[in-house]
């Protein structure tokens, strides 16, 4: 399954082939963009997790050290440079706009978001969940995406996913399926889709990542998010799904919650 489906499913996993330059990821570059992210507040520097469940949703963080590879050689830690693609050099754009325009599915794309992710070998993140998609695109080393189909996550799950719950308990998925990521390959994960990472690499691993909103995947957290706060207010009603006659007026009270809050701005009016 994870092999054979086409670029325009937006609903199976898949591998691709690319073509990115790895000369915009050498140990120069990437701390060049990792003082650059400091600057603007768009680094986060974290030890990794200690297996396939993290206890807790917050990160344990800590301060970058240079050279960024010889730190992840020798920590356990993780590095993510959030917006490259929207603040750095014309090169990274570039290569966000091509990695799109060639391996992303057939959807009306909405937001797409950049990061480059660095990590110690044989790193692990534990089981979560995300509801963007994700296009991601290994550049050293070697990381392997074991992902399971939105089924196998709650109700309560999905709902809680932005809600600070990212991460879940650990359980066995007899349809898990293995994803594994080298130098000019990446993957295609769908929304959704709850992932554990491992790296079987001893190199650190760099990767150059998208995360994505469809229109689809918008309106499914309008839901979800609506869904959430419904039994919040302890509604005597048993909120239903996306896909339900009442999605439309939940879109709707999402976008009028933003505005009154402030909150979700990005989201209002997909």
């Amino acid at each position: 399954m994870a092999t054979t489906a086409t670029r325009a499913d937006a609903h199976t996993p898949r591998l691709f082939e690319h073509d990115l330059d790895p000369a915009l990821f050498t140990g120069e570059r990437l701390d060049e963009l990792v003082r650059a992210a400091q600057r603007r507040d768009a680094l986060g520097v974290q030890w990794t997790d200690p297996g396939r469940q993290r206890y807790g949703n917050d990160p344990v963080y800590t301060t970058p050290r240079f050279p960024v590879l010889d730190d992840a050689r020798t920590r356990p830690v993780q590095y993510r440079i959030y917006g490259v693609a929207e603040w750095g050099p014309q090169e990274y754009r570039d290569a966000k706009e091509r990695i799109v325009a060639e391996h992303a599915p057939d959807v009306d794309i909405a937001i797409v978001d950049s990061v480059v992710r660095v990590f110690a070998p044989h790193a692990v993140v534990a089981l979560h969940g995300d509801p963007d998609l994700k296009l991601v695109c290994d550049v050293s080393g070697k990381t392997v995406w074991y992902v399971r189909p939105p089924g196998r996550m709650s109700t309560a799950e999905h709902e809680n996913l932005l809600r600070g719950e990212f991460f879940l308990r650990w359980q066995e998925s007899e349809d898990e399926v293995a994803l594994p990521i080298e130098p000019g390959t990446g993957c295609f994960v769908p929304s959704r889709w709850a992932h554990w990472l491992d790296h079987p690499s001893d190199e650190p691993v760099v990767s150059f990542e998208l995360g994505f909103w469809s229109r689809e995947s918008v309106r499914e957290r309008k839901v979800y998010d609506v869904n959430w706060l419904m039994r919040r207010l302890r509604l005597p009603v048993d909120p239903a799904g996306p896909g339900g006659r009442n999605d439309a007026h939940k879109h709707r009270l999402f976008d009028a919650i933003s505005r009154a809050t402030g909150k979700g701005a990005r989201f209002r009016g997909i």
